[in-house]
């Protein structure tokens, strides 16, 4: 069995039924503010619990995920359930037993008293953030590396039979796209700002599609972030006619920024009707430059500092000195 069979999900989360919202904040932060990652919330699952025997069940679940995080309290304590958890997941490989998040000063059999905890602080995205990382070290231990959001796009279309089957027959049919015309530059009293970092071609058979990375200022407005990725979107279409544009916004000046593999401000796809996926049928049915729009999706950590991310550095900072306080 290989890596990807082993494991169905990337994350469980273990918790006691009064710290189900703090379990959702989690679930949340990380669905929200990160990629595509798989991970068991037990009030979304209810479809594949009910009926069937609950121990077996989660014996498998806390095999079949990479990392489980747990959330440890009084009240996880004392309840039957998730002392059973518990003590499955204690059982785990060292390396990925768990990631043990405190919201009081409990102690629990199996939990040395010096072992290094995450305290709760209404800071969800520090623990998603940790938690993220601690999968990733997980993965490449395992040979698994994340590909970046351009190389899953490139696959996706790369591997989709329906894209193939399309592609195949445009080809066939020598098809060529009529002329799309122009579209105008945004008018507004902002001014060209950013710097384009990288070009990548995703074109597939005779459709044309680009993806473009692009670096920011920071404190710029949603209404500038905008005026610039419609600038850059005409200075491309108009030269190039593409049947698709997808724009990844950073700010390598912004607290939030960390690196170019993860967009911290902002993506764009320009396409029919706003929809990356809909290129294929831009193309095959000659759809006007009409029919084209803009879907932008803002990265908010970028404009609300209350929401901003922990530098590894501070990260590091804070568990060196919660090594030391319990370690006293």
């Amino acid at each position: 069995m290989n890596n990807k069979e082993r494991f169905k999900y990337d994350f469980a989360i273990s918790y006691a039924g009064e710290e189900e919202e703090i379990a959702k904040g989690i679930h949340d932060a990380i669905k929200e503010k990160y990629e595509n990652y798989s991970v068991f919330f037990a009030p979304n699952e209810l479809h594949n619990l009910v009926g069937q025997n609950g121990e077996e069940f989660f014996e498998e679940l806390f095999s079949e995920s990479k990392q489980v995080i747990v959330i440890l309290s009084e009240n996880y304590k004392k309840k039957d359930w998730t002392r059973y958890e518990w003590d499955i997941i204690r059982e785990r490989n060292k390396e990925n037993r768990c990631i043990p998040i405190k919201i009081d000063n409990v102690r629990i059999l199996g939990f040395p008293s010096n072992q290094i905890y995450l305290p709760f602080k209404e800071n969800f995205q520090a623990i998603s953030k940790l938690s993220i990382e601690k999968l990733i070290l997980f993965e490449k231990t395992q040979g698994v590396e994340r590909k970046t959001e351009v190389i899953k796009l490139y696959n996706e279309l790369k591997d989709s039979k329906g894209a193939l089957d399309k592609a195949v027959q445009l080809v066939y049919d020598s098809r060529e796209r009529t002329p799309l015309g122009k579209i105008e530059y945004p008018i507004g009293n902002f001014t060209k700002s950013y710097k384009v970092i990288k070009t990548e071609d995703l074109n597939f058979s005779q459709i044309k599609r680009k993806a473009i990375s692009i670096d920011l200022k920071d404190f710029l407005s949603k209404d500038e972030i905008a005026f610039n990725i419609k600038y850059l979107t005409a200075e491309y279409f108009n030269s190039e006619q593409l049947d698709a544009i997808k724009i990844f916004i950073y700010s390598s000046e912004s607290k939030n920024f960390q690196g170019f593999e993860k967009f911290n401000v902002a993506k764009s796809d320009f396409a029919p009707y706003g929809e990356w996926g809909k290129s294929e049928e831009g193309f095959a049915y000659n759809l006007p430059i009409e029919i084209f729009d803009w879907k932008i999706e803002f990265e908010e950590s970028y404009f609300n500092q209350n929401l901003k991310m922990e530098t590894a550095e501070e990260m590091a900072l804070r568990l060196i000195l919660e090594l030391n306080k319990n370690s006293r």
